[in-house]
């Protein structure tokens, strides 16, 4: 389900960010120690480095200590204590003690192993809001011993792992992202018994979490909606940014309740578009569910074409009557608590019997006389879209006048809805133009 976004090289703005966090005096890349021979202080080889021990923490915010070191002796897997380390360095690793403990390898509980559950796997940057590949993991010496600093996500790192140790190249230049920022999904680690942290995700705007979402494995991106789900405001919003695709797998999982919650959060033009995708057999079980002014709203505008006005519209604006001073119109966007901040930006005029009189920007209204009736302000545009004109049509009028919201209006002229101009661009953004942002923004 990966769309592609983890494999690109990373920018020269991310190198400059990357490399400026981890820096300790000495560093190693896992890849380096793994298959390395394992010495007695005599210097004879007594097995093979077959991965490497690290506890990781809670929600990020320190570099996870590494405890030691998974070893092949004769056959069998042994745990070699980081104490028992008198020196780490690329394609040799030399112990102080001449004796070991022999007894069979056992992970513990929040024992991370990482070549088996870290080392070419997806992270969470959650710093950038982005799906990388841990193609390198980094080591690096601090005050208590050595630690997990960060990781190598370029293809660079991944054609180390194919050669062979001596030939691999100088690894002091490479662009390194800092572990303090990454994030890895539960389901790779499982022993740590770590969960998704919802306040790292909560410092991401959701179309960051959509993104992560659309770029991971369904399991890893069921991992980030589980992890949401606590948020129902947040979970809405990550929905409405998903694409479609990923917005019906999900909501496949769910039973017919959590769907309804979940669509009943939603802006009610999101979710119309999206019921329509639904399974004919679920999209009237699930409406029945929501509440009914929410009900209400989708059903008119289920009546529409979602390539037409109506089925682009949103049924919820801010609209007073003629005679309304510009004074009381600000203090009704100021209160507002229904219109998507998109259309907070314009103010629509209507008689008492709801016919679509004009519309003012909300700037017009600040610029203005407090006492001045709202039909009388010179900026005030009447300028409509029927229910049933199309994208063409919708888009010209709103270039034409340089409008942020357009009117949408019935038969009957009476206002029904407004389209915001971010719905315009959604719409005319082919999808593969999508592909090539994320390609030149190195995600």
């Amino acid at each position: 389900m990966s769309n592609g976004k983890t494999n690109g090289a990373p920018s020269a703005g991310d190198r400059a960010r990357d490399t400026g966090k981890a820096d300790h005096k000495r560093r190693l890349m896992v890849t380096q120690i793994l298959k390395s021979p394992v010495l007695n202080p005599a210097g004879d080889e007594v097995g093979r480095v077959e991965d490497l021990i690290v506890k990781l923490g809670e929600g990020g915010g320190a570099y996870p200590p590494v405890t030691g070191l998974k070893v092949r002796i004769g056959g069998n897997d042994v745990y070699v204590s980081l104490s028992n380390i008198e020196k780490l360095a690329p394609g040799e690793v030399r112990l102080s003690s001449p004796t070991l403990n022999t007894g069979a390898f056992q992970r513990r509980p929040g024992e991370v192993l990482l070549s088996a559950d870290v080392l070419g796997r997806h992270l969470m940057d959650v710093a950038r809001g982005r799906i990388v590949q841990a193609h390198d993991l980094v080591l690096g010496q601090t005050g208590d011993g050595w630690a997990l600093l960060g990781v190598d996500r370029s293809p660079r790192a991944m054609l180390r792992r194919l050669i062979p140790r001596r030939a691999r190249p100088d690894l002091r230049r490479h662009a390194i992202l800092d572990w303090k920022d990454v994030q890895p999904f539960v389901a790779h680690v499982p022993t740590a018994k770590l969960l998704m942290p919802l306040q790292r995700l909560r410092r991401l705007h959701p179309a960051q979490i959509a993104d992560l979402v659309e770029g991971s494995s369904h399991e890893e991106g069921e991992e980030i909606i589980q992890a949401v789900e606590s948020d129902a405001e947040l979970t809405a919003d990550v929905f409405e940014e998903l694409d479609t695709e990923h917005q019906l797998e999900f909501l496949k999982s769910r039973s017919n309740e959590d769907a309804a919650k979940v669509l009943g959060r939603m802006a009610p033009d999101d979710a119309a578009d999206l019921l329509a995708e639904l399974d004919h057999d679920r999209l009237t079980p699930v409406l029945s569910m929501m509440p009914a002014p929410q009900q209400n709203k989708l059903r008119k505008l289920l009546q529409y074409h979602p390539t037409t006005a109506g089925g682009m519209m949103n049924p919820d604006y801010i609209s007073v009557v003629r005679g309304t001073s510009a004074a009381d119109a600000l203090e009704r966007v100021r209160t507002d608590d229904k219109a998507p901040h998109q259309l907070l930006s314009t103010v629509f005029v209507t008689e008492a019997d709801g016919k679509f009189v004009g519309s003012l920007a909300v700037v017009d209204l600040l610029r203005s006389d407090a006492a001045t009736k709202v039909e009388d302000e010179p900026g005030i545009v009447d300028l409509r879209a029927s229910a049933g004109a199309d994208l063409a049509d919708v888009s010209m009028m709103m270039a034409d006048y340089n409008l942020t919201a357009l009117a949408v209006t019935d038969t009957a002229s009476i206002l029904v809805g407004a389209i915001s101009v971010d719905d315009v661009l959604e719409a005319l953004v082919p999808e593969n133009w999508r592909n090539r942002v994320e390609a030149s923004s190195g995600v």
